[in-house]
């Protein structure tokens, strides 16, 4: 094999390790939930109102979701690694 062939297959294996690498570390330092937290609300709608639209229904859930954890009814997000070493 020639000698620059070589050396462009190990430069694209380098590159392949050190993405691969960017992208574990990444995937496992992304905060994740952990434990169980049930976020509940109800609404008082009357006839002819309109019904809230699915985005409006993520953004709220999230709300909630974030109220609780400053609540401490929740447990915060934490990175996913965590939880391997627990």
């Amino acid at each position: 094999m020639p000698r620059d062939r070589r050396r462009s297959l190990l430069t694209l294996a380098s590159l392949a390790v050190i993405l691969a690498g960017v992208s574990f570390v990444f995937w496992a330092t992304r905060p994740v939930p952990h434990g169980e937290c049930l976020v509940a609300h109800s609404r008082i709608s009357t006839i002819g109102s309109e019904q809230p639209s699915g985005r409006e229904l993520e953004e709220l859930a999230q709300r909630l979701y974030e109220e609780a954890i400053a609540d401490g009814r929740c447990e915060p997000p934490w990175p996913r690694w965590r939880g391997w070493v627990d």
